[in-house]
């Protein structure tokens, strides 16, 4: 169907392992050691275990497992619990031009599915480059104005990624996939209204967009149908989500160029929007010692979505802290990192930090502002007492594509943070297999070790 939900339906249903290229399927296996490691180490998060409980209480059936649990619960359950706890410490991968975060609401609902339905390792990278795409490109073809408005892409998007690679691992035709696209683009929700309170809400998005992507599929499936339009209908999404869209953007390229190598990742336990002037502050700390007492005032310059949406300075649970660029900076000043223990109550409430917090203004740079979606870079000035100004600009933080570090940088992160979980063994078995995902006759061979026993 020569539609723009119709091209993409299209894509999810032709696309085969053997026509990806060799970088694409590395970086699937990177994206689910990502994601695998930000799960395993939230799990033990408060929202996390909630989620987990009431998996457990809801669907005690066997079909798929819970990320840390003492086994496997009923997959739509599996898909809720690992999707939240994927998101919970801000660890996870995200896509610049989408505006969101794609691995918590693809990895946990192919995983879930793919379990279930005891789908091999090639067909498995195949759904994931799958629901990358469609997150993508949806959530590109819609933002900014559908970030704007006060919707999480994570949350809205992510139902149309996860919906995707659970259609995809199910084999289901074009126009069974269309079905599914349209069923996804009804459940499509999240809103941002969680930065007012710092409830828990964010997380609840990716939970969601996991589930309600399995749910989709399922239904289309079994013969239960969907808008064929839900994309460009003057009801359906874009016009409902957003004040503009771009429509080429949407399809341009598809086949040609993978969404999925526009991933990121994150090497800061908070927002994505405060890693440039993280990685400019750490830059300067690296140079030059700082003592907090020797700093009149600290500004940061960086592009306007992130000077409004992250420059809050009251603070008082993890995901505050996580959404505040104020916060970000006083602890890249005083412990050098901002990482897991940086969002606990004792560093949450230290004196210091929230002094040291008072003196961090935020300003947006129209010349900043020119090169995003392309570059989301930030200046940051600390003033010393002693008179001398300290400067540093970052124009791509670390894990972007342009800047993404060494390989071993990313094994290193799946390794501290799959180490809170599990001993080193372990974490050296489910490296072992992701690694040689593609030569999997069943994904059990990695989720049986995701398990406390």
């Amino acid at each position: 169907m020569e539609t723009l939900t119709g091209k993409l339906a299209s894509f999810i249903v032709h696309l085969k392992y053997r026509s990806l290229p060799g970088e694409v399927i590395l970086k699937a296996k990177h994206c689910l050691m990502d994601t695998l490691g930000a799960a395993l180490a939230g799990s033990k998060m408060p929202e996390a275990l909630i989620a987990k409980k009431l998996a457990e209480k809801l669907n005690p059936r066997k079909e798929s497992t819970l990320f840390t649990g003492k086994g496997k619960v009923g997959v739509l359950e599996a898909a809720m619990a690992n999707g939240i706890m994927s998101h919970v410490l801000e660890l996870d991968d995200g896509n610049r031009f989408a505006q969101g975060h794609p691995g918590v609401v693809v990895i946990p609902a192919v995983l879930a599915l793919a379990e279930k339905e005891k789908v091999k390792g090639k067909d498995i990278i195949s759904a994931i480059v799958a629901g990358y795409e469609i997150f993508g490109r949806i959530g590109a073809g819609g933002n900014p104005s559908h970030f704007n408005r006060g919707f999480h892409t994570t949350g809205t998007c992510g139902t149309f990624a996860a919906a995707a690679a659970a259609g995809r691992l199910l084999r289901l035709n074009e126009a069974k996939m269309i079905s599914v696209l349209g069923i996804a683009g009804s459940q499509a929700a999240g809103l941002f209204a969680f930065m007012a309170d710092g409830t828990m809400t964010k997380v609840l998005h990716a939970g969601k967009a996991a589930q309600n992507g399995i749910l989709s599929a399922y239904l289309a499936q079994s013969g239960f149908t969907g808008p064929a339009y839900i994309l460009e209908d003057k009801r359906g999404f874009y016009k409902a989500f957003a004040d503009t869209f771009n429509p080429q953007r949407v399809v341009e390229g598809l086949g040609e160029k993978y969404e999925i190598m526009n991933t990121y990742v994150k090497y800061h336990a908070s927002c994505r929007h405060s890693h440039a002037p993280v990685d400019a502050i750490l830059d300067i700390r690296s140079q030059t010692p700082l003592r907090p007492e020797d700093i009149e005032k600290v500004n940061v310059y960086t592009y306007t979505i992130a000077a409004k949406l992250i420059d809050g300075k009251q603070v008082s649970t993890p995901i505050t802290g996580k959404m505040s660029l104020p916060y970000a900076a006083a602890v890249a000043i005083l412990y050098g990192k901002v990482g897991l223990g940086e969002f606990k109550p004792k560093v949450l409430n230290d004196q210091a930090v929230q002094a040291l917090m008072k003196k961090v203004d935020v300003y947006p740079d129209p010349d900043l502002d020119k090169l995003v979606p392309d570059h989301r870079g930030a200046r940051a000035e600390i003033f010393l007492t002693d008179g001398r100004k300290l400067t540093s600009e970052i124009l791509d933080p670390k894990g972007e594509p342009e800047n993404p570090g060494s390989e071993n940088d990313i094994y290193d992160k799946f390794r501290l943070l799959a180490g809170t979980a599990f001993k080193t063994e372990k974490v050296r078995k489910v490296l072992e297999k992701i690694d040689n995902l593609e030569k999997l006759k069943d994904i059990a061979e990695l989720t049986n070790l995701l398990v406390v026993k």
